[in-house]
This record gives structure tokens, C-alpha cells and sequence, in this order.
């Protein structure tokens, strides 16, 4: 039976892991809704910790004050700004339990060195990815600076996963399934995810760009006008699809006796169809903007999946133990 301490480093390291998930969706938001500078300073917020909620808490001529940072001929929008505060809330929170779970595999750490370190891997990388959060707003949204802080979360979580499995009871492995074949697909899968996610980024850039242009303002319009860059994006995913299909068969057959692993593998798939909808809705819908946010939660939980069952598959190489 788990220790007291192990199941609270279990819990707390989930908890943490879903928080980044969290921020993943809301800095979705934040972009989606063009709010990214509802906050054209940082840490505080037109100079105070609490944002105002009226232009007539502001200067009189903050519009000269903030022009550098895209403010020269725009109005104080109270909702933009509570959007990207509240991405700056979600990043805190995610600071404070990121801390705490390290304490809590500090307490573990001669019976488990293994997830303290990773849990010290976690914790310096959102606080590097707080202080990249900082730069993005200094940088006025350089997209190059807002994918960098997408892919820093992405390692946190896979930093987090590790730390979670690597306290939980090993996986049974039956001697029919060749484990190492099986990562070595599983790992081609979690390359091919992260190589769409960085084409993904590159349409969002080109999005973005299209979202600025008055003679885009018909969202329908879009799809056409992103050219190659949506089609590569687009065909990429018929071979990231096929691919993950293949090796999902795979991993039902490895998991036949082993619950949580077949719910991975179930969730899994179920996202994977769940972005290909999506994708289709993009080109039929124009683009809509509830959908941006959640196509890249639906990224984020893929290659999240793919670490925890490649995970499963290493330890299951190592010690072939019923789960």
C-alpha cells in the first residue's frame, strides 16, 4: 500500500499538472481574443497590482504612455484586460502548487531522488516560464516569444508526468508484446505530434496576422487565404492521425489486462478525433474563436497522453511486475 506522503505527492503533482493545462487553454483565450496586451505592462497592470475596470481610473494620457505597446489609437477595453489578468492569476496559482509539490517529493527524496529531481525541474521551469511571460509582454507579442512560452509549458508538463509515474506501481508487460518496438513508435508518434504543434503555431501566426487586415474581416475568408501554410498543416495530420491510429491498436493489445492504461489509450483517441473535428469545423466555420483555444488544449492533451503511456512502456521494460 502507497505511503501517506507518496499519495499526497501523486495528488499534488496531478493537480499541478492540470493547472498547466488550465493556463495552456486561458493563454488560448488570451490570444484568441486579442488580449494578449490587455496588460501592456508586467508584473503589475497599467501600473497597479489590481487592473482598473474604467478608462477613468486611468491617466489621462495613458494612450501616450502605452502608445510602444500598441496603445497610440486604441480604447481601454476592461474585458482584454481581465483576460490577460487572469492568465497572470492562473500563472501564480500554478507557482504556488508547483512549490508545494516540490516540498512534498523533498519529503520523498531518499526514497524517490528520481521524481524530487524532476520535481525541481518542474518548479524551475515555470518560474523560467513566468519570467518568459514577461518577455512576451516587453517583446509586444512576438509570435517567436508566445510559441517559446506554448513549448516551455508543454515540457512542464512533460516534466510533471514523469515525476507522477515515476511513483506509481510498475506496469504489467506480457511477453506477446514487444515493449521496445512498441515505444519506438510511440516515440515517432510523440515527434510527429510535437512537429504539427509547431506547424500549428505557424497557421496561428499567419491567423493572427490575417485577424489585423480590414480586408479579412469575414472569417470565412480565411481558410482560402492561409494558402500553403494550412494545406501543409492539414495533410501533416492525415500522416499524424494514421500513425497514432496504428499504434493505438498496438497499445490495446499491451494494455488488455491493465485498466488505467486502456483509459490513456481511450482518452487518447478520443482527443485525436476530437482535433480532427475541429480542424474540420476551422474550414467549414471560418475560424471560429471558442474553437482556437480548445485545438490547442486538445494539442497539449495528446502529446501529454503520449508521454504517460511511453513512460508506461520504459518502466514496463524494466520491471515486468502486475499492475
Amino acid at each position: 500500500m502507497a505511503e501517506r506522503s507518496q499519495v499526497w505527492f501523486q495528488r499534488m503533482a496531478i493537480i499541478t499538472t492540470i493547472a498547466v493545462y488550465i493556463l495552456i487553454i486561458v493563454g488560448g483565450s488570451v490570444r484568441a481574443s486579442g488580449a494578449g496586451m490587455g496588460c501592456p505592462d508586467w508584473p503589475k497592470c497599467f501600473g497597479q497590482w489590481i487592473p482598473p475596470t474604467d478608462v477613468s481610473q486611468l491617466p489621462a494620457d495613458y494612450q501616450t504612455i502605452y502608445k510602444d505597446r500598441g496603445y497610440a489609437n486604441v480604447i481601454f477595453n476592461p474585458v482584454k484586460t481581465w483576460t490577460e489578468y487572469f492568465n497572470r492569476l492562473t500563472g501564480a496559482t500554478i507557482g504556488i502548487l508547483v512549490f508545494i509539490t516540490l516540498i512534498l517529493a523533498w519529503v520523498r527524496r531518499r526514497s524517490d531522488a528520481a521524481a524530487f529531481k524532476a520535481s525541481l525541474a518542474a518548479f524551475l521551469l515555470v518560474g523560467f516560464n513566468g519570467w518568459l511571460g514577461s518577455v512576451v509582454v516587453s517583446s509586444n507579442l512576438h509570435p517567436a516569444m508566445i510559441t517559446t512560452h506554448m513549448f516551455a509549458a508543454l515540457l512542464t508538463v512533460a516534466v510533471l508526468i514523469y515525476a507522477t509515474t515515476r511513483s506509481w506501481s510498475r506496469w504489467h508487460r506480457p511477453d506477446s508484446i514487444p515493449t521496445r518496438g512498441l515505444s519506438f513508435a510511440l516515440a515517432i508518434a510523440l515527434v510527429l505530434s510535437l512537429a504539427q504543434i509547431a506547424m500549428g503555431t505557424q497557421v496561428r501566426e499567419a491567423v493572427d496576422v490575417l485577424a489585423l487586415n480590414p480586408q479579412f474581416a469575414d472569417r470565412a475568408t480565411w481558410f482560402a487565404a492561409l494558402g500553403q501554410t494550412v494545406m501543409t498543416h492539414v495533410i501533416f495530420a492525415g500522416l499524424v492521425v494514421v500513425w497514432n491510429a496504428g499504434v493505438i491498436v498496438l497499445l490495446w493489445r499491451w494494455a488488455s489486462q491493465q485498466k488505467v492504461l486502456r483509459r490513456l489509450i481511450i482518452a487518447l483517441a478520443g482527443v485525436i478525433l476530437a482535433q480532427v473535428a475541429m480542424g474540420v469545423s476551422f474550414a467549414l466555420a471560418g475560424f471560429p474563436a471558442l474553437l482556437q483555444p480548445l485545438h490547442l488544449l486538445g494539442a497539449g492533451l495528446i502529446f501529454g497522453l503520449q508521454i504517460a503511456l511511453l513512460l508506461a512502456l520504459q518502466d514496463a521494460r524494466r520491471a515486468p511486475v502486475m499492475l
